[in-house]
């Protein structure tokens, strides 16, 4: 059996967004961890989907990471870590304003991955703005 829970302790600052402080795993059995690498905006052909268009670009990573899930048997609520990249400051309000509409819908159990939130310089496209890595615990 595994137990995942959420932390948001007192003995440190809540964060300013939808995420979870700390992510306890307790594995009684087997389980299956996944370290999922980067998603971005790119449909199954390659090609960046809603260029210059966060919003657009964030539910197509999103859907990517929903889809790797899947097929290794599991779903956003198996994440417990996440890693995002913004290619530019100047986005982080509209990020963190989509991440608080999508998030309660992406993640129904509001358990939260943990999540660091990284500004780069760029990403593998000039056209991406965003790129999210995981690990998910099944």
């Amino acid at each position: 059996m595994i137990i995942k829970r959420a932390s948001n302790p007192d003995s440190v600052a809540r964060g300013k967004g939808l995420f979870s402080q700390m992510y306890e795993v307790e594995n009684a059995t087997v389980s299956k961890t996944l370290f999922i690498s980067g998603q971005v905006a790119w449909d199954t052909d390659g090609n960046v989907v809603g260029a210059g268009d966060l919003r657009a670009q964030f539910i197509q990573t999103y859907e990517n990471l929903r889809s790797l899930l899947a097929g290794a048997g599991g779903g956003l609520d198996d994440v417990v870590q996440l890693r995002t990249y913004l290619t530019d400051r100047q986005l982080l309000g509209e990020f963190r304003s989509i991440r608080n509409e999508l998030y309660p819908s992406l993640f129904p159990s509001s358990a939260y991955p943990t999540n660091t939130l990284l500004i780069v310089n760029g990403l593998a496209d000039p056209d991406l703005l965003l790129e999210v890595e995981g690990i998910a615990v099944l």
